[in-house]
């Protein structure tokens, strides 16, 4: 995951150096920067770790990629697993390729001087949304084993089945990366600009593209079967419109309010409570 933790940063860094313009527009949303922006910042640094321990504990060895059956893929998964190893490299630099896309295409919010007036908002929003992104995917994949596509492959060495970050195959953090982000852009953009209708149906649709076609290309790669890939997708669009929304209807009640939380054992997160 160096390709979306590298892009992340660098899109933060840009953010910051022109997003800096005084604020004189009512933003859609109530943003709890004060410790949203650190708490968020925090996550994603931390999530460095996370990755390379999650590749360690998808650690496969010869005698269980042996007791690996393809008969035992569903039917709508199964013809991934038997995909051309020729491809998967090509497949690999694709994906990452698209994930860069996905993950800058909010950097063409700032060339919106209403939405650049409030770009230190827009980036607690973005840092927030991708680290509630992380903790599902680090629960999901720390919590679920399943073997990538590619260790089920005939035309691979057993070599090249073993070893670390071969069992979390779902879901496709890429593609949910890529959707957060690409969702997340269409979501502000279209909030800003009260946009409705079909051209809000033509933005989102456009933003689905970068990230189906990361998941086709995981797919070639062997890295994911199309279940992985369909549920990333779901659970980025999810987060990338999600915290926007929550933090949309917080502006207009007080009833909503996201507060931050400290454990005597030391783990911290961030409450969300609604008052009826």
């Amino acid at each position: 995951m160096k390709v979306y933790l590298s892009s992340l940063i660098l899109l933060i860094y840009t953010t910051v150096s022109f997003g800096q313009t005084e604020s004189t527009t009512r933003s859609p949303y109530r943003v709890y920067r004060t410790y949203e922006l650190p708490a968020s910042l925090v996550v994603l640094g931390t999530s460095i770790f996370g990755y390379r321990q999650l590749d360690r504990y998808a650690n496969l060895t010869a005698d269980e990629v042996s007791r690996l059956n393809p008969a035992q893929i569903n039917a709508f998964d199964r013809p991934v697993a038997f995909l051309d190893p020729a491809r998967f490299d090509g497949a690999q630099k694709r994906s990452d390729r698209f994930l860069n896309i996905s993950i800058a295409s909010p950097i063409l919010l700032i060339l919106s001087q209403r939405i650049r007036k409030e770009g230190l908002d827009v980036l607690t929003l973005y840092t927030t949304a991708h680290a509630i992104n992380n903790l599902l995917y680090f629960g999901t994949a720390f919590s679920i084993r399943r073997a990538r596509p590619l260790t089920y492959n005939p035309g691979l060495q057993i070599d090249e089945k073993t070893g670390n970050a071969k069992s979390n195959s779902f879901y496709s953090g890429h593609v949910s990366f890529s959707t957060t982000a690409t969702f997340f852009a269409a979501k502000v953009l279209t909030d800003f600009y009260h946009i409705k209708g079909w051209k809000r149906v033509a933005i989102f649709t456009a933003a689905a593209v970068p990230p189906i076609l990361v998941g086709v290309n995981r797919m070639e790669a062997g890295k994911h079967f199309r279940t992985d890939v369909m549920t990333g997708f779901l659970v980025g669009a999810a987060v990338g419109i999600g915290v926007p929304e929550l933090h949309k209807r917080s502006r207009k009640t007080d009833r909503l309010s996201f507060q931050p939380q400290f454990s005597r054992n030391g783990a911290r997160g961030l409450a969300v409570s609604y008052t009826f």
